[in-house]
């Protein structure tokens, strides 16, 4: 039996108003993880096994002090690499791009129409 995931999405009694993300990355890599899935570059089964993998293994290790959209993010360059989609190189470069909230250069010049 997988453990149960955390809902992605916390649920606030009515009448609060408080974020559902704690920060603007983590509603970003909530977002790129749902285009990755509607793209079709992993299924959600296949999402929800490897983050689930992903907390079992984080919740045996007394060390770790990840949070829950640091492990989706790690799951997330996981399933990249896995699947070719991304080296690390290319990792890195696009979150430093995201980080710094810069705009990512092109890899190929536009069509000219």
């Amino acid at each position: 039996m997988s453990p149960s995931l955390p809902d992605p999405m916390p649920k606030y009694p009515k009448g609060e108003h408080e974020p559902v993300f704690q920060a603007p990355w983590e509603a970003k890599a909530f977002a790129i993880v749902n285009q990755l899935t509607s793209a079709q570059h992993w299924s959600w089964p296949e999402w929800t096994d490897t983050f689930a993998q992903e907390i079992s293994a984080a919740e045996s290790d007394a060390t770790d002090t990840s949070t829950y959209y640091e492990r989706w993010v790690k799951v997330c360059e996981t399933l990249l690499i896995e699947k070719g989609i991304l080296d690390s190189d290319a990792i890195a470069q696009r979150i430093e791009a995201l980080l710094s909230e810069r705009e990512i250069e092109p890899t190929h010049e536009p069509r000219e129409e």
